[in-house]
């Protein structure tokens, strides 16, 4: 049928625009037409002018610039949610401990007695102190609250006085498994803790969040991620109860953002054996693909290291001046090849947190190992941040046909700590963007927000320019990849991840109408703009969610 019978039948349609396509030739045109949430036609706005009826919406972009609706590859949007509620120790807008204390002070002043308070976001590196703080810092502002706030990289928290005693660690609590209490050398807690095993501890005493704080926490990150240009994401882990939060929000038509959830194969409400978390994987009863284009199931999402920032990523050299130091494998090997073989024989894609070298040696290798089980390639499993590849993890990647979710925001925001726990030529080569895209591996962008802010187009910024946020280092140029590419990470790459590229990542006809419109040509702009791009509309599902105010 040409384009001319169809007339009467755009719902919507976009004129005079730059509409970056991102088909296979990555075309550029000027109109989309919209029919029932699915795009109807592409091409010259003259051409599809004939598709206007009495009821089609009509916008003239005046040549502005439209993409795909962006999709962040691996975020914790909960988590987001409830981080936007507690104290945002971030640097800016915390520039020195002094500013922590000061905050905390503020919140505990506005608190009940006993109610814990709550933040995220430091990082010792851009703090004028360059120190990480302390119990001691927390103790004179708060000495009735239990404080705990967590590291940016949020594989680290510090804790007060109130919160160690509640948990019942002192001097003589011996290490956990996979984790660190960090202790000065006469053996007493200084309040911080180092991955799950230590600050679970602490973290299971704070009252857990109900069904309706969870619905909360969703939709407010539901409204945030529209403003800033998301249309999809991975949330990267969660438990049952959460999961019932996300369909309560969606039957409630509160979910703006399309979501593939993950389950969290470690439980973090609770401690929990390997034999109890193999059982819960094996009777989870749904598959990778279950649900709609709104809210699906993914896969399993493992964890067994931590980040470079906190020193806690399992590398295969040691951290700068600690030769004693490799990081943290936060789960035994054996425990994660029974956790990926339950996933795998369950149907589920399986994704793995492996930040260091080390950590994704091991993961590979377990993945070699579960292929002999039940073939994976073609599944898609993934490796999730995967700092320092080395050839051999190139060639297991193709061998087994593993994508990659990665994290370009890391360069800009956590670079200076990068820096300086891994010095400036191991630096170079985290996030090997180029060479994972000349490897002939899939690669796909996000900013594992609350960990960096949510915003994508710093992080689409980054992957092109890496330099870093407060000193503007660069951090492996030779590693750099060109404005289509990084569009593409954010796009057609990440519906790769969850098996839809199909039906989104691309303005082709029958695909979803994701879409939206920024202020500026992030092709031809200077290269330094990008990462203050304005979204000023965006359409899920041929609805707007979001437009910005004149």
């Amino acid at each position: 049928m040409s384009i001319a019978e169809e007339a009467s039948r755009a719902d919507l349609l976009l004129l005079n625009g730059r509409i970056v396509t991102v088909d296979p030739d990555f075309r550029m045109v000027e109109a989309v037409a919209v029919l029932e949430g699915r795009i109807l036609a592409v091409g010259r706005s003259d051409e599809l002018k004939v598709l206007v009826g009495d009821g089609t919406e009509v916008i003239d972009l005046k040549g502005k610039m439209v993409l795909p609706g962006l999709i962040d590859s691996h975020l914790h949007m909960l988590s987001t949610g409830v981080a936007l509620t507690q104290i945002n120790c971030r640097t800016p807008p915390m520039r020195s401990i002094s500013d922590l204390i000061a905050a905390v002070r503020e919140r505990a002043s506005e608190a009940e007695h006993g109610e814990w308070i709550q933040g995220r976001g430091w990082d010792q590196v851009k703090l004028a102190e360059h120190r990480n703080p302390t119990r001691w810092d927390l103790d004179e502002v708060a000495p009735d609250n239990p404080v705990i706030l967590t590291r940016t990289c949020g594989h680290v928290v510090v804790v007060n006085s109130k919160a160690l005693e509640i948990a019942g660690i002192d001097r003589d609590t011996p290490q956990p498994m996979g984790g660190i209490i960090v202790k000065r050398d006469d053996g007493e807690p200084t309040g911080l803790l180092k991955e799950s095993p230590a600050y679970i501890q602490v973290k299971k005493h704070i009252p857990p969040r109900g069904l309706e704080e969870n619905a909360k926490a969703i939709r407010l990150a539901s409204k945030t991620f529209s403003e800033a240009g998301l249309t999809s994401v991975i949330e990267a882990g969660i438990e049952l109860l959460e999961m019932q939060a996300y369909q309560k929000v969606a039957e409630e038509e509160g979910l703006t953002v399309r979501v593939n959830v993950m389950l969290r194969g470690r439980l973090r409400s609770r401690e929990e054996s390997v034999e109890e978390s193999v059982q819960r994987i094996r009777d989870f009863t749904m598959r990778t693909g279950y649900g709609n284009d709104l809210l699906r199931f993914l896969g399993l999402k493992l964890l067994i290291d931590g980040g470079i920032g906190g020193r806690t990523a399992l590398l295969r050299e040691p951290y700068e001046d600690e030769p004693n130091n490799y990081g943290i494998l936060t789960m035994p090997e054996e425990d994660l090849q029974r956790r990926v073989d339950a996933g795998n024989l369950a149907g589920m894609m399986v994704g793995v947190h492996c930040a260091g070298g080390k950590a994704m040696d091991i993961v590979l290798k377990a993945f070699e190992e579960t292929d002999k089980l039940k073939p994976i390639k073609g599944r898609r499993y993934s490796i999730i941040h995967a700092y320092q590849p080395s050839e051999e993890n190139f060639k297991a990647c193709r061998r087994l046909g593993i994508t990659v979710a990665s994290q370009p925001s890391f360069l800009y925001y956590l670079g200076e700590s990068f820096y300086e726990n891994v010095g400036r030529e191991r630096s170079s080569w985290l996030k090997p963007h180029r060479a994972w895209i000349d490897e002939g591996i899939v690669v796909a962008s996000g900013t594992d927000s609350p960990v960096t802010p949510y915003h994508p187009f710093p992080s689409l910024w980054a992957s092109i320019a890496r330099r870093t946020e407060i000193n503007d280092v660069q951090v492996g140029t030779e590693q750099c990849i060109t404005r289509e590419e990084a569009i593409r990470f954010y796009t057609i790459n990440g519906a790769y991840l969850t098996f839809e590229e199909d039906i989104k990542g691309s303005i082709e006809p029958g695909k979803l109408v994701d879409m939206i419109v920024i202020d500026r040509d992030i092709l031809t702009c200077p290269l330094d703009d990008i990462k203050d791009t304005r979204v000023l509309r965006t359409i899920l599902g041929g609805k707007t969610v979001f437009e910005a105010q004149a």
